[in-house]
């Protein structure tokens, strides 16, 4: 079982060589890493230098949050992995600080077990009546630009949400149902890590590759990681094979995971820590969101620890 990773960083060069290191122990196992372009990649691959299992993409995008840079990153570690001659049989998202919480060998025996299974939720959200979902196609949305990285005034901000709010009167009657080259695409929601087969991957490369007007048209999505892989594959003849599909919508991330587990409070995406240990190992999860290196240390020295003796 050949099975290439994807992680889709910008910080925390540390955490990002442990994750690297720990899954390329498995010889079938390879890291493909793009590094956001307002990022010195000099730290990530000084750490990473000595691995041959790592492959760093070098058109790299800015990756702003929320904004569609993101796809397009996602795109080039997905070619990249894909055009790899060593054929593999999943390609795995991962983003930044993920963490595998299984053995390698618990991990290749997993999709092993689920060959052909594609790991990657979503719920219809075309035509919804409700506003928290229609408002992800509805509201003209624009980040992929360093405005949100510079401390703007409140005058700017709010021009700039004004701005925003006019151009939707381009959008605000887009029902989620995009018609190009004679299909309907319904729109769908879910989370940004997912595993899929490499059939499946193909489909979405070449899906990117022939629908320049859906392209177009998620740049102004508000999240589009959250919708964009979703929406191909649930239109698509893969739908049927993924591990949930007609499922019906419900608010919130958490509702949506695949292989990784993560908690979203409002506040924001925990943090795991060691006092953590007991619960996250037992979860049937691969992978947790998310770590921090100088915070998370423990904890994830003790899962390698168990890892070890799993082996």
């Amino acid at each position: 079982m050949r099975i290439a990773f994807l992680n889709l960083c910008h910080t925390d060069p540390k955490m990002v060589a442990r994750v690297a290191n720990k899954l390329t122990k498995n010889p079938n196992f390879d890291m493909y890493i793009h590094v956001d372009a307002k990022q010195d990649e000099k730290p990530f691959k000084e750490l990473l230098e000595d691995n041959p299992q790592v492959y760093f993409i070098q058109n790299r995008q800015k990756v702003y949050w929320g904004g569609y840079n993101a796809i397009i990153a996602t795109m080039e570690l997905l070619k990249a992995a894909v055009s790899s001659d060593k054929k593999y049989d999943y390609v795995v998202a991962l983003q930044n600080l993920d963490y595998p919480i299984k053995s390698n060998s618990q991990i290749e025996q997993f999709f092993t077990e689920h060959k052909g299974t594609e790991f990657l939720r979503g719920c219809k959200i075309a035509k919804t009546k409700d506003s928290h979902y229609s408002a992800k196609y509805k509201i003209y949305n624009d980040r992929d630009k360093d405005f949100y990285l510079t401390n703007k005034s409140k005058v700017k901000k709010i021009l700039w949400d004004v701005q925003n709010g006019l151009k939707s009167i381009k959008t605000i009657w887009f029902n989620g149902v995009h018609k190009e080259n004679g299909e309907k695409i319904e729109l769908y929601y879910g989370t940004a890590q997912w595993a899929i087969t490499r059939e499946c991957a193909e489909y979405m490369l070449e899906f990117y590759n022939t629908h320049p007007k859906f392209n177009n048209r998620m740049k102004h999505i508000k999240f589009p990681d959250e919708e964009y892989p979703q929406t191909v594959v649930h239109n698509s003849r893969f739908k049927t094979k993924c591990i949930k599909y007609d499922e019906p919508e419900q608010r919130w991330l958490v509702n949506w995971r695949n292989i990784h587990y993560f908690e979203f409070p409002p506040e924001g995406v925990v943090t795991f820590v060691e006092k953590d240990f007991d619960k996250i190992m037992a979860l049937d999860e691969l992978f947790i969101r998310k770590v921090r290196s100088g915070i998370s240390d423990s904890l994830l020295d003790k899962i390698d620890q168990l890892n070890i003796k799993a082996k």
